[in-house]
């Protein structure tokens, strides 16, 4: 039965479709009123604001040129000058913003036309760049290229570019455009605003009168001032001073880009080594800067300075430039020959840590050259022999393992199961009773073995094994001797500073305990010893070294400079003996050289006066497979304010192995002739 139809009663479902148009109208009436909007900002800009903004691009521009200032000055302890600043003249350029390639080009051309620069450093990609600005050279580049791009393009550019690079025999420029290719190298290579230098040495008087005359066709292009580092007293100072990068060879490459986050150009002077390179913060100054404002209707510039500009502050040092000089020479002439690697000394203020001198000669076994190696005191490690013994025998009273008033021990060879017999160069199969002091006195090493055994939870009896042998032994040592500054870096202010070596401490490596208590296996450098030997002369504080004594800053119409730091003494640690233990060691130090007895090791040196209290040392070593010797001593006035550490390497073993003895008094006497009065 078919449903009737009522009329009237059925409705139509709404069509979504009716819905559309009215969705499209409102987005239309949208869009419509944006153009509307658009537009009356479009005629409000290029009608109603049209000259504002012409008179605004007309105006003018500004840029910032930057100009270098002298790096701070170096002096030695006695106001001599040791580093100075020499000025000539130079071509310089401070490159615009925005500015073109094709302007640069222009402006390259022009300027070889009056100076000649070397083109040596020319880079490839700076030929291919330069060869092509010119339109006819690009064209005829082009003609080589298969689906060459538009002119005007960026894929043109690198086709005709790196055409030119593969092919540059096929394109010669001549030596007057690779003259004007290498100015616009240095001009493309500059930052924005950043100024470099076009020609620092070697300029004529007519290049910079054509130059100066013409700046108007350069522009961004001056005659300026280029500062290199000048030494009036000579290079002796060298190795310590380190030096100064030139604007050709430009920032290292190892720091360049670190040094462009701090505002360096690329062409910029930097420290490079040594003192030049710790202090770099200190001696590089801040640049003058100036606003340059061009008429853009007249194309008059005028100028604006934003910063005066400060030049480096300036170093004076604790180093005696006369004293230093004679300890090289003393170094060098008294120096073996033979195997002989090297000699060193360090002179120290055992209260300041301030340097007298540091002296250092490498030799060259092979040809027998030497070389300053003043820095070798902080970058070459030896072994020193006896004269870790006051470090060793403090370890033991600290230890309670001996006391001042009990340190009998009874100098025996040492004899372990299965190994070599070890024994003192004075007792070779006897039995010798000492005491701490006379164990200094007489270097010995049996002494010291014992006393490693005792902190090793241990005694000697002959045929002894060392399995027993607490490992913890090699930590005390090496900690009793830290805290006087061995084998730790003693934080002096130059860089490159190592700690030395220390040696493996394995259970196979226990007999070699014996070593380190005398000084046969780790190794320290002569800064170190020279640590050492001020923390035990100044009553037990461990002395940052250091060879720069104050800060002066340059004050502008005056001829003396403000102080603006003075280096401060720093403490970075301190033995912590008692003043009986102190006492022991001073004692032993103090017979050294002034005891009686047929073994007392130092008795050449009480030639020296006032009187010293010293420690020789001697480290059996190999040198091109052949058996040699170091030779070490430290001494100091007691209650002065002066200690010494000489360190020679690789000694023939044909020669005298206390060669260190007559090296140390020659360099007490000329510290009593160059630095102070022996009779202060």
């Amino acid at each position: 039965m078919q449903r009737p139809n009522r009329r009237g009663s059925a409705r139509k479902a709404p069509n979504s479709l009716t819905r559309i148009p009215i969705r499209l109208n409102i987005l239309m009436g949208i869009v419509i009123l944006m153009l509307g909007a658009l537009g009356i900002q479009l005629v409000n800009l290029q009608i109603r604001s049209h000259t504002k903004f012409v008179a605004e691009i007309t105006s003018g521009t500004q840029s910032v040129e930057k100009e270098k200032v002298q790096r701070g000055m170096i002096y030695d302890t006695t106001g001599k000058v040791l580093v100075a600043n020499k000025g000539s003249q130079a071509i310089t350029y401070n490159k615009p913003k925005n500015i073109s390639e094709a302007k640069m080009y222009e402006i390259a051309n022009e300027v070889a036309k009056y100076i000649q620069i070397d083109s040596t450093q020319l880079s490839d990609s700076n030929y291919a760049t330069y060869y092509i600005l010119d339109e006819a050279r690009n064209k005829a580049v082009a003609a080589h290229i298969k689906n060459v791009a538009e002119i005007g393009t960026d894929e043109r550019v690198r086709q005709v570019t790196s055409y030119v690079m593969k092919h540059m025999d096929e394109f010669p420029l001549d030596d007057q455009q690779k003259n004007a290719a290498m100015l616009y190298q240095k001009m493309a290579n500059a930052y924005s605003l950043s100024t470099v230098y076009l020609k620092e040495n070697d300029v004529t008087a007519d290049e910079i009168a054509n130059i100066g005359e013409r700046q108007s066709k350069m522009p961004g292009v001056k005659v300026g001032l280029y500062y290199t580092r000048d030494y009036p007293n000579g290079d002796a100072m060298q190795s310590i001073i380190g030096s100064v990068s030139t604007s050709k060879a430009g920032l290292p490459d190892s720091k360049v880009n670190t040094l462009l986050t701090q505002g360096y150009e690329r062409d910029d002077n930097v420290g490079t080594s040594y003192l030049e390179q710790y202090y770099e913060s200190t001696l590089r100054g801040t640049k003058k800067q100036t606003a340059v404002s061009t008429d853009g209707k007249t194309g008059e510039n005028t100028t604006d300075v934003i910063n005066a500009g400060q030049a480096g502050d300036s170093l004076h040092l604790t180093i005696n430039a006369k004293f230093q000089e004679d300890i090289q020479n003393i170094l060098s002439e008294k120096m073996p020959g033979g195997l002989t690697q090297g000699a060193y000394a360090v002179v120290i203020n055992p209260k300041t840590g301030g340097l007298y001198a540091m002296g250092g000669v490498y030799r060259d076994s092979d040809t027998g050259q030497k070389t300053p190696d003043a820095l070798g005191n902080i970058n070459r490690a030896q072994v020193v022999g006896s004269a870790v013994k006051p470090a060793m025998i403090t370890t033991g009273l600290m230890n309670n393992v001996i006391t001042p008033q009990n340190s009998n021990i009874t100098d025996v060879p040492i004899q372990i199961a299965a190994t070599a017999k070890k024994a003192s160069w004075f007792n070779q199969n006897g039995s010798f009773p000492l005491t701490a002091q006379t164990a200094l006195q007489n270097s010995s090493n049996s002494y010291v073995m014992q006393l490693m055994l005792k902190l090793g939870g241990t005694s000697y009896f002959p045929n002894m094994s060392l399995a027993s042998l607490n490992d913890d032994v090699w930590q005390k040592m090496r900690n009793g001797f830290a805290r006087f500054g061995l084998g730790v870096r003693t934080g002096i202010d130059l860089p490159g500073e190592i700690a030395g070596l220390k040696g493996p401490t394995d259970d196979a490596d226990k007999g070699k305990a014996l070593d380190e208590s005398f000084g046969q296996y780790d190794t320290y450098t002569p800064m170190q010893m020279a640590q050492y030997v001020a923390t035990i002369a100044n009553g037990g504080y461990r002395i940052r070294p250091h060879v720069v004594e104050s800060i002066t800053q340059r004050q502008e119409n005056s001829s003396i400079d403000q102080l603006q730091t003075t280096i401060p003494t720093q403490t970075l640690g301190t033995v912590g003996w008692t003043d009986d233990q102190r006492n022991v060691i001073l004692e032993g130090m103090h017979l050294v050289v002034h005891g009686s007895g047929p073994y007392v090791t130092g008795a050449s040196m009480k030639t020296v006066k006032p009187d010293i209290s010293a420690k020789t040392g001697t480290a059996e070593t190999f040198t091109k497979g052949q058996s040699t010797y170091s030779s070490t001593a430290i001494s100091f006035v007691p209650d002065g304010n002066v200690a010494v550490a000489v360190v020679i390497p690789g000694i023939s073993a044909q020669t005298d192995d206390s060669v260190s003895i007559p090296i140390t008094n020659a360099v007490w006497q000329a510290f009593w002739n160059d630095v102070e009065s022996s009779g202060n």
